[in-house]
């Protein structure tokens, strides 16, 4: 008995302690890699140019003229998208060069907020005279509650409604109100108006057509079922301001950013009186550009003349176009969602401006014809006020759903791409190892130029889809290691994390080596990863499942069981020739995201001085949006031990129809890249592990083989099947 009572405490112990450390792991990376530090005044260190100090004098001086007590500057362009170098407006003031920020300058103070993977550079980079913030610390203060304490009651706060997302704004207003400080919105942007020398011009490069074989329907069809979308909520006028949206639409992509297909634009689509209008940096020059390899010219693939004014037809009985922008009577309207129109669709093609856009918004949501106006949560709020809240539809748009669940082109080109950098990748490993045991010299700098070469090469390649994340050694322990001049050695962990743009898809792959015998802890942490990341795979799932339910701890249990945590989601969904990370789905279960370690919308509004709590609208979770048939994942669970190493594996996969007693989803992989199984210590696998990898070994050898036969590439197919023909898996 007194046997049985110890081994009843020794379980009780052994369960609590494992409670404890799969409990602790969620903390894990925020004690190991987020500073401790919480605030940072910016003393010393000085920039020897003084143009950021000055820039910064002169806001100020403006702030004076408009009877400003503080200004907010928000670290966003008028898309509220991805920054270009015209964008950087609060790296121009203070030197900050990160992302993830929001700053408010007094006529005698000037503070940043920032999240704690950007804290450090901030430090490096901030000019002095700056009190940096790191959001979530135990010792920083809010933006609000900073404000509160650095004004008096009746002050004056600013902020431009063309930088600022509606609902920021919103907040901002209701928590001004509740502290009795006057909220005012500054249409021509302070520092834009300072910042008239050396400031780089909005990109302009030269747009191309995604072309229907990869896309899968015209953009006239993409329009049509967009406007029936909106039908459907009572919606006549649709507001896009979101980039990735209008490439989508429109089978359109350009190069204005390093990595996502896109070009700067807006769109409103009247279905009340049939108008179509988009805007585009340097129209007339654009319209008349070749978009493809034919000689067709823009404005003839839009249906438009070459200055971008629509000559519009007379339509069959009971249908006619109407372009008076002064229309007031309902008795004018036009289906232009109806099969028999479809071949007279037109766009209209205005100069990007975003106050002609405003104006534009504002005619087209108080005509008293217009029933419901939709934006975006993503809509800034220059464009959202001028809409009657009454008519103000606000959620995710048609082309944003539309787009999430990939048709049947566009998942066909995403299977060959993915394959084809599968097959790219398998070449380059294998001729990597070779070189290693060669005695080559590698480094790791020198790999990434290389390889972004020799992916040109591959059929339809457009280029890298992302930052490279590729790291040796201690390196790779960070989330976002920086590519050094280290050399690539038998004794340590190499990283590789490129993903590529292919016309035809776009593509996210990971995978970690160690090139000579790895040790017990490499093997410990790369082998559960594996595991998590087959768990995920392996998932089935009923209709109406979110990203959040599929990111259980049933599925990080691999992980857990050792303490491990990644404080970022498992999966990210991808485009179809478009951004690496797109929405509006995620599977994830943790407050954090990609963008930041703490919720966005902490310590922006939390608000300690307010009277009573505050209700702070916040844009959806992603990881709250309902699974589809189509959607494209990412799965890559990954490890960052600090003082060791850092391991990340990644796959893409798609959402299919599942093998179930009732209906269900399942994910069908689209990466086809053997594992290490050097790294692998097969005793922890379960039996429907070790036969998902079996299977996926199959597959592989199925696909790539035949693709590496028709190179006459010998030494990647030993390399492969060094790889998938291993004894665990046969016994």
């Amino acid at each position: 008995m007194q046997c049985l009572q110890n081994g009843l405490k020794l379980f009780v112990l052994i369960a609590c302690a494992l409670i404890n450390g799969a409990t602790s792991a969620d903390n894990q990376y925020s004690r190991d890699f987020i500073p401790r530090e919480s605030v940072h005044v910016k003393e010393g260190h000085c920039h020897d140019d003084q143009t950021k100090v000055n820039r910064l004098e002169d806001v100020r001086r403006l702030m004076h003229e408009k009877k400003l007590d503080a200004y907010i500057i928000c670290n966003v362009n008028e898309n509220l998208g991805k920054l270009k170098p015209h964008d950087r407006r609060l790296e121009s003031i203070s030197g900050f060069s990160g992302r993830i920020g929001t700053a408010v300058i007094t006529l005698d103070r000037a503070s940043l907020w920032t999240d704690g993977r950007t804290f450090q550079s901030a430090i490096d980079d901030v000019d002095c005279g700056w009190t940096i913030y790191r959001k979530g610390g135990s010792n920083s203060t809010s933006l609000v509650d900073w404000v509160y304490d650095n004004t008096v009651d009746g002050s004056s706060v600013g902020a431009c409604p063309y930088l600022t997302s509606l609902v920021w704004w919103e907040n901002f207003q209701t928590i001004f109100k509740e502290m009795s400080i006057k909220f005012i919105p500054v249409y021509e942007d302070l520092i834009d108006l300072i910042w008239t020398k050396n400031r780089a011009p909005l990109p302009n490069s030269q747009i191309y057509i995604q072309p229907l074989q990869f896309a899968g329907e015209t953009w006239q069809t993409k329009i049509n079922r967009t406007i029936q979308k909106m039908a459907e909520r009572d919606a006549d006028v649709l507001v896009l301001t979101n980039l990735d949206e209008i490439a989508w639409l429109f089978n359109l992509r350009a190069r204005d950013f390093p990595f996502d297909p896109y070009f700067i634009s807006f769109c409103i689509i009247n279905a009340k009186n049939g108008v179509i209008r988009l805007y585009l940096v340097n129209a007339e020059e654009k319209l008349a550009s070749t978009v493809d390899s034919s000689g067709l010219r823009l404005y003839q693939f839009l249906n438009t003349s070459v200055i971008g004014t629509c000559v519009r037809p007379t339509c069959k009985k009971n249908t006619r176009i109407y372009t008076n922008d002064n229309m007031d009577t309902c008795e004018k309207t036009v289906n232009i969602a109806t099969e028999s129109f479809h071949k007279t669709l037109c766009v209209d093609v205005r100069e990007y401006n975003p106050s002609r856009f405003k104006d534009d918004v504002s005619k087209a949501s108080r005509d008293n014809c217009v029933r419901k106006v939709w934006v975006s949560w993503s809509c800034s709020e220059a464009f959202a006020e001028e809409i009657p809240q009454e008519k103000l539809i606000l959620d995710h748009t048609p082309p944003m759903a539309l787009k999430a669940a990939k048709n049947g082109a566009e998942l066909e080109g995403i299977m060959n791409s993915t394959l084809r950098d599968s097959v790219f990748l398998t070449t380059y490993f294998a001729g990597l190892e070779k070189r290693m045991k060669n005695g080559d010299t590698l480094i790791t700098k020198d790999l990434e130029v290389e390889i972004k070469q020799l992916r040109q090469n591959e059929l339809y390649n457009n280029g890298p889809s992302g930052v490279s994340l590729l790291g040796f050694g201690p390196m790779t322990q960070h989330l976002f290691p920086k590519i050094t001049n280290d050399i690539v050695t038998e004794n340590d962990v190499f990283l590789f994390d490129m993903g590529s743009q292919y016309l035809d898809g776009t593509t996210d792959i990971a995978r970690c080596f160690v090139f000579g015998t790895p040790n017990e802890r490499q093997k410990d942490i790369y082998t559960r990863l594996l595991m998590t990341q087959i768990n995920l795979a392996m998932k089935t799932f009923e209709a109406g499942t979110t990203g959040r339910d599929l990111d259980s701890d049933e599925v990080r249990e691999p992980l857990r069981e050792i303490g491990v945590h990644f404080p970022h989601e498992i999966g990210h969904m991808l485009a179809a020739h478009g951004a690496i990370v797109e929405g509006p789905a995620l599977i994830s279960n943790i407050t954090e995201d990609w963008r930041s370690d703490v919720p966005r919308d902490r310590h922006i509004f939390e608000c300690r001085k307010c009277k009573k709590p505050q209700d702070v609208a916040k844009i959806p979770n992603w990881s709250e949006y309902v699974l589809e048939e189509g959607m494209v994942f990412s799965n890559e669970p990954s490890f960052y031990g600090k003082g060791e190493f850092g391991m990340r594996l990644e796959n893409t996969m798609f959402i299919t129809t599942g093998q179930c007693e009732k209906p269900c989803f399942a994910f069908r992989q689209l990466v086809f890249l053997p594992y290490e199984p050097n790294l692998i210590k097969p005793e922890l696998f379960s039996d429907h592990q070790k036969s998902w990898l079996k299977d996926y070994h199959g597959m592989i050898e199925q696909l790539v083989i035949p693709q590496l036969q028709a190179r006459n590439d010998s030494t990647a197919i030993a390399w492969l099947l060094n790889r998938t023909n291993v004894t665990f898996l046969n016994n």
